[in-house]
């Protein structure tokens, strides 16, 4: 287990290490980053006209609907991140002979498979809290100003919370589950090229005909049943379904939970698709010949 830990941790520094990390880090919160500055130069604007606290209430909801896009911005251009920096991890380090010196230390196939994916995925889970960050920060620096000894007359009872304690659980929890399956789905493709470029461009092709065939799959079906068949075997139905807006909303607003049979039915089929993107990838990480 130690062993396992450390081989984690090396993951970890190898994808902070990358400059293309730094770079999708800066392209998943260019969103929120930039709205939470215009949202605070606007309040800005008004609190100038002196209509009271009503400006920061208007705030509050404008920051918690830029949230809601962040989650779901943030669910369509993490493929991106992911078929790159896992073509890199697999691909291209099986490519370059550094992975197999790593096969050279006491380590299990699985355990180099199973670290690689923990590593992106907590690089995943720091993008998505960093987004959130910079739009609660918004709302800290607006309390402050508008609570300040020279806009006493602006005070005025309203929360400063970006999404409530255990919303929040449950949509990083909900994040964090839903990404597994695409993560093991790159993984199964990062098996068969050396190529970091290639693996990245064929998979994303495979996944977004998939998705394109999922949204037209209702029209389709209207033609031929068996069209809608077809698409109950896409896992990325399920992916759409939970960093749906109605899905993040719902949440937010505490009307839905993750134990809802919207949200758990979903979340328990992509948790299958996971499941076995996972043991076909470490199944041929096993065979592949990399030590030969």
């Amino acid at each position: 287990m130690p062993r396992f830990l450390t081989l984690i941790r090396f993951e970890m520094v190898k994808v902070l290490a990358r400059k293309k990390a730094f770079l999708f880090l800066l392209a998943l919160n260019v969103v929120p980053l930039l709205a939470s500055i215009v949202a605070l130069l606007i309040y800005l604007k008004l609190k100038g006209w002196g209509l009271g606290g009503f400006e920061f209430s208007v705030l509050v909801e404008m920051v918690r609907g830029l949230f809601i896009a962040h989650m779901v911005v943030f669910a369509w251009i993490s493929p991106f991140f992911l078929a790159l920096v896992i073509g890199d991890s697999v691909s291209g380090e099986a490519g370059r002979g550094s992975l197999k010196i790593l096969l050279l230390t006491p380590v299990e196939r699985w355990q180099v498979v199973v670290a690689k994916a923990v590593a992106v995925l907590v690089f995943l889970m720091l993008a998505v809290a960093l987004g959130g960050f910079f739009l609660q920060l918004d709302l800290w620096v607006a309390r402050a100003m508008t609570e300040s000894p020279a806009m006493r007359w602006d005070v005025k009872t309203a929360s400063t919370a970006l999404v409530e304690t255990t919303a929040a659980l449950q949509l990083f929890v909900l994040s964090f589950l839903s990404h597994l399956a695409l993560v093991g789905f790159f993984l199964v493709f990062a098996q068969f090229s050396e190529s970091p470029i290639m693996m990245a461009f064929i998979s994303l092709i495979v996944l977004m005909t998939m998705q394109v065939y999922v949204l037209m799959a209702p029209h389709l079906a209207h033609l031929d049943p068996r069209f809608g068949q077809v698409a109950d075997w896409c896992f990325t139905r399920h992916l759409s379904k939970l960093s749906s807006i109605e899905t993040v909303q719902g949440i937010l607003d505490q009307r839905l939970s993750l134990w809802h049979p919207d949200v758990w039915q979903p979340l328990r089929d992509g948790l299958g698709w996971a499941a076995f993107f996972f043991a076909v990838a470490i199944l041929l990480f096993r065979r592949r010949p990399i030590l030969n």
